[in-house]
């Protein structure tokens, strides 16, 4: 499982960001979506996330969870931009 989470500033690009993955995962909460889908692929969803976002003051995170079951184990924490 792969998780991604976000702190977006503007409302319009956390509108176009929340639009973007709804259509591709699911929502655990506000700005965390579950990816239920190999590492690679969500990767390449994660990177499409550059397209919408301000990157001098959004932030996203890509946390590929190692143990489904126990969200306290172990975790690979990946920030791209």
């Amino acid at each position: 499982m792969v998780v991604i989470a976000y702190d977006i500033k503007d409302e319009k690009r956390l509108v176009k960001v929340a639009k973007y993955l709804e259509s591709h995962s699911i929502r655990a909460q506000k700005s965390v979506f579950e990816l239920d889908m190999e590492y690679k692929k969500a990767k390449k969803i994660f990177e499409g996330l550059k397209e919408l976002i301000d990157e001098s003051v959004d932030k996203c995170f890509l946390f590929k969870v190692k143990n489904k079951e126990d969200i306290q184990a172990k975790t690979s924490i990946e920030r791209i931009f």
